[in-house]
């Protein structure tokens, strides 16, 4: 008897890194597109006191690189899950 791949249920902690993978890369796409469309309308960086821009431009430089990172564990994380289900029947 095999086991299928939507048998194999994922626990909290896999649900809660997949969650936060799309989130961190969902809020950095956003953040990336406010960042490149705010020239456009008429916003200078340059003279904003404001905290908003250096985060969003924070979160775009930064936000990617982590939600790749997020993704990787989170494929090895499934990987190895499968394994060990696998190997348990």
């Amino acid at each position: 008897m095999t086991t299928s791949q939507n048998e194999i249920e994922a626990s909290f902690a896999e649900r809660l890194l997949a969650y936060l993978t799309v989130g961190v890369a969902g809020l950095s796409f956003i953040a990336l597109f406010t960042v490149l469309l705010a020239p456009l309308f008429g916003v200078d960086f340059a003279v904003s006191d404001s905290w908003l821009w250096p985060t969003c431009v924070f979160i775009a430089y930064w936000g990617f690189p982590l939600a790749l990172i997020l993704l990787i564990v989170f494929v090895i994380w499934r990987v190895i899950a499968n394994r060990k289900a696998q190997k348990n029947l």
